[in-house]
């Protein structure tokens, strides 16, 4: 009899132990899976002020290379302002722009001059680049003929800055001239362009072999137009 009451008492204990063990192991779970859910919580805060930082520095520059080097490249935009890039050879990548076509290209195909348009993340020393692409700057102006050479094929355009500019109408240059009566846009010829027309022109902003902008495109406005 006394045997069977301390086997009692000693199960009695271990089932005891075994209860507060499991207690124990079941709050500690708890509570892990409970620290566990803070630090996923904090970790997506983080992750959600890092991209609205990100979002808020985020901006486009673009000018000409002035300088390469494997870590940085140095450009100058169109008022002359020194740009520093910052590349970083895991994360920039880098784009070519040809004939609305984007293929990518390596850091080793950029060169000097070449106009580029750079996406990134700002800093107080520049620009952290995450996108480079290498594209054609255009001149966009508006004026009037005031000369026209039809043997050479230019036409000489004072803008409204007052600043004179000839262009040349090449072969592939696709010219357009407004039609004073119904107001539409119509395919038109050299030939049809006079002085004292008004013109609105695309060219690439880079002089050719005769010193001149090559035209892409021109919109011709009759000066016929302004006289109704």
């Amino acid at each position: 009899m006394r045997i069977k009451k301390i086997l009692v008492i000693t199960f009695f204990i271990i089932f005891l132990g075994f209860l507060i063990n499991l207690i124990a192991f079941g709050e500690e779970k708890t509570a892990t899976s409970s620290s566990e859910k803070e630090v996923e919580i904090l970790k997506e805060k983080i992750a959600s002020k890092v991209a609205q930082l990100r979002q808020e520095n985020n901006q486009a520059v673009s000018g000409k290379i002035t300088n390469l080097s494997e870590n940085q490249i140095e450009i100058k935009d169109k008022d002359d302002k020194k740009i520093l890039i910052k590349l970083d050879s895991t994360l920039t990548k880098y784009y070519r722009i040809k004939n609305n076509q984007k293929k990518e290209i390596n850091f080793s195909d950029l060169e000097k001059n070449n106009y580029i348009v750079v996406s990134g993340v700002t800093t107080d020393k520049g620009i952290n680049a995450n996108l480079i692409f290498v594209d054609e700057k255009y001149l966009v102006e508006f004026g009037r003929v005031i000369e026209i050479n039809k043997e050479n094929y230019w036409l000489k355009i004072n803008t409204i800055t007052n600043e004179n500019i000839i262009v040349d109408i090449e072969t592939y240059t696709k010219q357009l001239m407004l039609n004073i009566k119904d107001l539409q846009l119509e395919k038109t010829g050299f030939s049809k362009i006079k002085e004292g027309d008004m013109i609105n022109f695309v060219a690439k902003d880079e002089k050719n072999e005769s010193n001149h902008f090559s035209a892409q495109k021109i919109i011709v406005i009759p000066q016929e137009y302004f006289l109704k």
